[in-house]
Protein backbone atom coordinates (compact mmCIF):
# COMPACT_ATOMS: atom_id res chain seq x y z
CA UNK A 1 0.00 0.00 0.00
CA UNK A 2 2.78 2.46 0.87
CA UNK A 3 4.51 2.01 -2.50
CA UNK A 4 1.17 2.57 -4.27
CA UNK A 5 0.67 5.81 -2.35
CA UNK A 6 4.18 7.05 -3.15
CA UNK A 7 3.55 6.22 -6.83
CA UNK A 8 0.32 8.21 -6.73
CA UNK A 9 2.14 11.12 -5.15
CA UNK A 10 4.67 11.06 -8.02
CA UNK A 11 1.77 11.11 -10.48
CA UNK A 12 0.17 14.07 -8.79
CA UNK A 13 3.49 15.94 -8.73
CA UNK A 14 3.45 15.60 -12.51
CA UNK A 15 0.31 17.72 -12.56
CA UNK A 16 2.15 20.60 -10.90
CA UNK A 17 1.17 22.53 -7.81
CA UNK A 18 -2.02 24.45 -8.36
CA UNK A 19 -2.21 26.65 -5.27
CA UNK A 20 -5.40 26.54 -3.23
CA UNK A 21 -7.26 23.24 -3.56
CA UNK A 22 -10.85 22.29 -2.76
CA UNK A 23 -11.47 18.57 -2.29
CA UNK A 24 -15.10 17.41 -2.38
CA UNK A 25 -15.90 13.75 -1.71
CA UNK A 26 -19.07 11.90 -2.61
CA UNK A 27 -19.17 9.78 0.54
CA UNK A 28 -21.96 7.28 -0.24
CA UNK A 29 -20.42 6.62 -3.65
CA UNK A 30 -16.79 5.99 -2.67
CA UNK A 31 -16.52 5.47 1.09
CA UNK A 32 -17.58 1.87 1.40
CA UNK A 33 -15.84 -0.94 3.23
CA UNK A 34 -15.37 -3.00 0.07
CA UNK A 35 -13.30 -0.20 -1.53
CA UNK A 36 -10.90 0.26 1.41
CA UNK A 37 -10.33 3.98 0.81
CA UNK A 38 -8.29 5.80 3.46
CA UNK A 39 -9.00 9.51 3.66
CA UNK A 40 -5.55 10.21 5.09
CA UNK A 41 -3.91 8.67 2.00
CA UNK A 42 -6.17 10.62 -0.34
CA UNK A 43 -5.42 13.82 1.55
CA UNK A 44 -1.66 13.20 1.23
CA UNK A 45 -2.01 12.76 -2.52
CA UNK A 46 -4.12 15.88 -3.06
CA UNK A 47 -1.89 18.01 -0.81
CA UNK A 48 0.85 17.50 -3.39
CA UNK A 49 -1.22 19.71 -5.70
CA UNK A 50 -1.44 22.60 -3.30
CA UNK A 51 -2.78 23.72 0.02
CA UNK A 52 -6.15 22.16 0.74
CA UNK A 53 -8.39 25.02 1.78
CA UNK A 54 -11.62 23.07 1.71
CA UNK A 55 -11.99 19.34 2.37
CA UNK A 56 -15.57 18.13 2.63
CA UNK A 57 -17.18 14.72 2.67
CA UNK A 58 -20.85 14.67 1.69
CA UNK A 59 -22.97 11.99 3.38
CA UNK A 60 -26.61 10.99 3.60
CA UNK A 61 -28.54 10.57 6.83
CA UNK A 62 -27.54 6.89 7.02
CA UNK A 63 -23.90 7.69 7.83
CA UNK A 64 -22.68 5.92 10.93
CA UNK A 65 -21.31 7.69 13.97
CA UNK A 66 -18.03 5.78 13.47
CA UNK A 67 -17.72 7.07 9.89
CA UNK A 68 -18.40 10.65 11.00
CA UNK A 69 -15.70 10.31 13.66
CA UNK A 70 -13.18 8.92 11.14
CA UNK A 71 -13.88 11.78 8.75
CA UNK A 72 -13.39 14.34 11.50
CA UNK A 73 -10.19 12.66 12.68
CA UNK A 74 -8.84 12.88 9.12
CA UNK A 75 -9.35 16.66 9.10
CA UNK A 76 -12.35 16.72 6.77
CA UNK A 77 -15.65 18.46 7.29
CA UNK A 78 -18.71 16.21 7.23
CA UNK A 79 -21.77 17.51 5.42
CA UNK A 80 -24.72 15.30 6.31
CA UNK A 81 -27.90 15.92 4.38
CA UNK A 82 -31.32 14.28 4.31
CA UNK A 83 -31.52 15.38 0.66
CA UNK A 84 -29.54 14.39 -2.41
CA UNK A 85 -25.81 14.38 -1.60
CA UNK A 86 -24.97 15.55 -5.13
CA UNK A 87 -27.25 18.56 -4.80
CA UNK A 88 -25.43 19.76 -1.67
CA UNK A 89 -22.08 19.11 -3.33
CA UNK A 90 -23.14 21.10 -6.40
CA UNK A 91 -24.26 24.08 -4.33
CA UNK A 92 -20.97 24.16 -2.42
CA UNK A 93 -18.97 23.69 -5.63
CA UNK A 94 -20.78 26.61 -7.29
CA UNK A 95 -19.99 28.81 -4.28
CA UNK A 96 -16.32 27.86 -4.71
CA UNK A 97 -16.38 28.43 -8.46
CA UNK A 98 -18.08 31.81 -8.28
CA UNK A 99 -15.98 32.88 -5.28
CA UNK A 100 -12.87 32.11 -7.38
CA UNK A 101 -10.55 31.60 -4.42
CA UNK A 102 -9.86 28.03 -5.53
CA UNK A 103 -7.23 27.15 -8.13
CA UNK A 104 -8.06 23.45 -8.29
CA UNK A 105 -11.34 21.69 -7.73
CA UNK A 106 -10.82 17.98 -7.00
CA UNK A 107 -13.90 15.79 -6.84
CA UNK A 108 -13.68 12.21 -5.61
CA UNK A 109 -16.70 10.39 -6.98
CA UNK A 110 -17.60 7.77 -9.52
CA UNK A 111 -20.95 9.36 -10.36
CA UNK A 112 -21.88 11.15 -13.61
CA UNK A 113 -23.69 13.84 -11.63
CA UNK A 114 -20.32 15.45 -10.94
CA UNK A 115 -19.61 16.09 -14.65
CA UNK A 116 -21.60 19.38 -14.84
CA UNK A 117 -19.73 20.70 -11.79
CA UNK A 118 -16.38 19.91 -13.39
CA UNK A 119 -17.42 21.51 -16.70
CA UNK A 120 -18.62 24.67 -14.99
CA UNK A 121 -15.40 24.98 -13.00
CA UNK A 122 -13.38 24.68 -16.22
CA UNK A 123 -15.55 27.36 -17.86
CA UNK A 124 -14.55 29.68 -15.01
CA UNK A 125 -10.85 28.94 -15.44
CA UNK A 126 -10.48 26.64 -12.45
CA UNK A 127 -8.36 23.52 -12.95
CA UNK A 128 -10.24 20.32 -12.26
CA UNK A 129 -9.33 16.83 -11.13
CA UNK A 130 -11.74 13.89 -11.19
CA UNK A 131 -10.69 11.17 -8.77
CA UNK A 132 -12.27 7.76 -8.90
CA UNK A 133 -11.91 4.08 -9.63
CA UNK A 134 -13.67 1.18 -11.29
CA UNK A 135 -16.18 -0.30 -11.16
CA UNK A 136 -18.50 2.46 -12.24
CA UNK A 137 -16.21 5.49 -12.66
CA UNK A 138 -18.28 7.78 -14.87
CA UNK A 139 -16.79 8.39 -18.30
CA UNK A 140 -18.69 11.70 -18.40
CA UNK A 141 -16.98 12.89 -15.21
CA UNK A 142 -13.58 11.79 -16.52
CA UNK A 143 -14.10 13.63 -19.80
CA UNK A 144 -15.34 16.77 -18.06
CA UNK A 145 -12.19 17.16 -15.93
CA UNK A 146 -8.82 18.63 -16.90
CA UNK A 147 -7.10 15.70 -15.21
CA UNK A 148 -8.16 12.29 -13.99
CA UNK A 149 -6.68 10.25 -11.17
CA UNK A 150 -7.83 6.64 -11.30
CA UNK A 151 -7.01 4.79 -8.12
CA UNK A 152 -7.50 1.41 -9.80
CA UNK A 153 -5.02 1.74 -12.70
CA UNK A 154 -1.31 1.02 -12.59
CA UNK A 155 0.52 4.25 -11.86
CA UNK A 156 3.10 3.97 -14.71
CA UNK A 157 0.26 3.85 -17.25
CA UNK A 158 -1.31 7.00 -15.78
CA UNK A 159 2.07 8.76 -15.89
CA UNK A 160 2.48 7.88 -19.55
CA UNK A 161 -0.97 9.23 -20.39
CA UNK A 162 -0.34 12.41 -18.43
CA UNK A 163 3.09 13.01 -20.02
CA UNK A 164 1.64 12.43 -23.49
CA UNK A 165 -1.15 14.96 -22.81
CA UNK A 166 1.33 17.55 -21.51
CA UNK A 167 3.58 16.96 -24.53
CA UNK A 168 0.67 17.55 -26.92
CA UNK A 169 -0.29 20.75 -25.09
CA UNK A 170 3.33 21.99 -25.21
CA UNK A 171 3.60 21.27 -28.96
CA UNK A 172 0.30 23.09 -29.57
CA UNK A 173 1.54 26.15 -27.63
CA UNK A 174 4.79 26.14 -29.61
CA UNK A 175 2.84 26.04 -32.88
CA UNK A 176 0.64 28.92 -31.76
CA UNK A 177 3.74 30.99 -30.86
CA UNK A 178 5.26 30.28 -34.29
CA UNK A 179 2.07 31.50 -36.01
CA UNK A 180 1.99 34.80 -34.10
Amino acid sequence: MASRISSLIRLVRGLGRSGRVALLIDGPNVLRRQFEIRLDDLKDIVEELGKIGIAKVYLDEHASRKLLEAISNSGFTSVVTPHDVHLCMTIDAMDLILGSTTNLLAIFSRHARTAPILRRAREHGINTLAIGFEPGFSVAAQNAADNVLRLDLPIPKQLAILKDRKGKERRKEELEEDIT
